[in-house]
């Protein structure tokens, strides 16, 4: 799995990760050969089996802007933040965590991430993950992870979506918003999806309630009054949305941006809400999730790569029109 070398007396331990030279690379996607983390305090290393492709691995490995917000300038920079696999080591005060066990969770969307789960290893904060059921498997685990942590939170605790609430999620076939049409519909609300042609049969068969076509009605005629608007695809803005919130209703988009907070601005003189948060990794809410996965939820994988092909991975998530994720597969992979 990684291979030791001895410098004098001293033993390295290294491990092969696919990355890029440093941000904004104008080469591919390449290995390297990196130090293999070390877990310090409260945090395990894990065994990274599968991972999955993220807008935030283009980004950083683009060099735009935002991607400094999301992972440090490192060299070589190592992309990659869904992941489950298996324990390899712990340091203290991990709890009832050991060696072999199975575990999921993602890395922080910060510029003090300094690693990447598209390398064998990667260290995790015990509060940041959770157990891997066993009947769930690694690559559905990884494909869940962030849009299912992202779908919980933002649908529950930002829009404050209740039982028998409305919800219109926007862009319900992406990663994000496959998984926002099941856990809506587990937190007991009416569902109204929207999505392309392409997708309708594959949302519909997600469990929303409704479908719209946009490619055949816009969005913003749908009638509310919606007590969510979840924007997965953060598509568009609270002023173009609030007519169609319900008076104590949430818009939520998933992205940052200057709409964004001229809608805050607006929201601020009256009783709706434009709310945006950075999703975190915790170990709760994913042990949520994976209850929701052994009862079904699903998480939808649009494609397979090996973590070597990991620009063809890139390439088939950006050129769009997903349904689900783009998983990475890493053990094996390279």
């Amino acid at each position: 799995m990684f291979a030791e070398t001895k410098l004098g007396t001293e033993e390295v331990t290294t491990m092969k990760a696919i990355g890029w030279p440093h941000s904004g690379a104008t080469t591919g996607a390449q290995l390297f050969e990196i130090a293999t983390p070390k877990p310090g305090r409260g945090q395990v290393r894990v065994r990274v089996v599968s991972s999955a492709v993220n807008p935030a691995d283009g980004k950083i490995a683009n060099g735009e802007f935002a991607g400094r917000l999301l992972h440090a300038r490192v060299s070589p920079l190592v992309a990659g933040y869904d992941f489950s696999g298996v324990i390899e080591s712990c340091g203290e005060d991990v709890g009832d965590l050991k060696p072999g066990d199975e575990v999921f969770g993602f890395l922080a969307y910060s510029s003090a991430t300094r690693q990447g789960a598209f390398a064998e290893m990667l260290t995790a904060n015990r509060g940041e993950i959770a157990r891997k059921p066993a009947g769930v498997s690694h690559e559905t685990a990884a494909a869940a992870a962030t849009p299912g942590a992202t779908a919980l939170q933002f649908l529950r605790d930002l829009g404050r979506l209740h039982e028998g609430g409305r919800v219109l999620i926007i862009g319900a076939a992406g990663g994000v918003g496959s998984l926002a049409v099941g856990i809506a519909k587990r937190l007991q609300a009416q569902v109204t999806a929207v999505c392309s042609t392409y997708a309708v049969d594959f949302v519909r068969g997600l469990g929303a309630d409704e479908i719209v076509d946009r490619r055949k009605q816009d969005p913003l005629t749908v009638p509310g009054p919606f007590d969510v608007i979840f924007d997965a695809a953060t598509a568009h803005s609270y002023l173009a949305c609030r007519r169609q919130l319900a008076k104590t209703g949430s818009y939520v988009p998933t992205l940052p941006s200057t709409g964004l907070l001229v809608g805050m601005a607006l929201a601020a003189f009256s009783s709706q809400r434009c709310a945006f948060a950075a999703v975190k990794s915790a170990a709760k809410d994913l042990e949520q999730v994976a209850a929701w996965l052994l009862d079904g939820l699903q998480a939808p994988i649009e494609a397979r790569f090996p973590v070597r092909e990991l620009g063809a991975a890139m390439d088939r998530f950006a050129k769009g029109e997903l349904r689900g994720r783009v998983v990475v597969q890493v053990e094996g992979g390279f």
